[in-house]
């Protein structure tokens, strides 16, 4: 489990998160929403270890734990922590021109050394590859690709960063977890759609445990196991999509008065804004 405990930071006078707490859980798929300026960046920083970084910590006041498996984020290597934590930001640099298939590449750097080069890496850039569905892609330069397709292509370095072979150890696959700030931003509706259905399914079919910032609550509801609301970085609503998508949190949330309706054929919440 990757947990953060009564976690506070502070940014100038600013209290940016709030003494929250929460836990990402093997073969789950948690999704955290709110306002811009919530705190969602931040906690996710705290949840990935940056905190513990001197030359991240530009803030005033940072206090709480971060635990992965149970032990301090801070005491853990960092090659070790490279495979079992893999963060996908919000941006990227692509100005260096190398073919995707190398920038892929990169995610397997931790791994170099280990029994699991054993599969050939070949046989990993392929599968992460066809999973972010860039597979077509492979051989292209990174300078031109459009924002969606390098996007799509960070997302299966940062799987190929948290690839085990099939016959790994069931207690090393399932001590892994994906954090993934606002994935879907450059992503159009189909490709926003494939990618959360992707990391839902690899919860379940790699048994790691994945965090998203995300703005779509839709979205969210359709393939989040767990819904986690911030405002103003305090948590006020975390739970199932039909626990928490109400009325009452999406306005204390957003300030956006809202219907909810529900799908017909699985329940699903659904968003519409009010009529004024």
């Amino acid at each position: 489990m990757l947990e953060v405990k009564d976690v506070c930071v502070r940014y100038g006078d600013r209290s940016v998160i709030d003494h929250v707490s929460l836990a990402v859980r093997p073969g789950e798929f948690t999704v955290v929403l709110g306002r811009n300026g919530a705190g969602k960046s931040t906690l996710l920083k705290a949840l990935a270890g940056d905190f513990s970084m001197p030359s991240i910590r530009k803030l005033s006041g940072y206090s709480g734990t971060t635990l992965l498996n149970d032990e301090p984020i801070t005491s853990i290597p960092a090659d070790r922590l490279a495979r079992t934590r893999a963060v996908l930001s919000q941006s990227f640099q692509n100005t260096f021109p190398i073919r995707v298939e190398e920038l892929v590449s990169i995610g397997r750097y931790p791994h170099l050394s280990r029994a699991s080069r054993r599969s050939g890496p070949d046989i990993v850039i392929d599968e992460v590859l066809g999973l972010a569905g860039v597979a077509h892609l492979k051989t292209r330069d990174v300078t031109t690709l459009s924002g969606g397709e390098l996007a799509r292509a960070q997302f299966a370095r940062t799987l190929a960063q948290l690839w085990l072979p099939p016959d790994a150890d069931s207690f090393d696959k399932a001590r892994r977890f994906l954090l993934l700030d606002e994935p879907t931003a450059a992503l159009d509706l189909v490709h926003q759609h494939k990618l959360f259905s992707t990391v839902k399914a690899l919860t379940r079919t790699w048994g790691i445990g994945a965090l998203a910032i995300a703005h779509d609550c839709n979205l969210a509801a359709r393939y989040a196991d767990r819904m986690i609301f911030l405002s103003d970085g305090r948590l006020i609503a975390e739970g199932a999509p039909h626990q928490v998508v109400n009325e009452a949190v999406i306005e204390q949330c957003f300030g956006l008065p809202v219907r909810v309706v529900r799908d017909d054929v699985d329940g699903t919440p659904y968003l519409i804004p009010a009529s004024h």
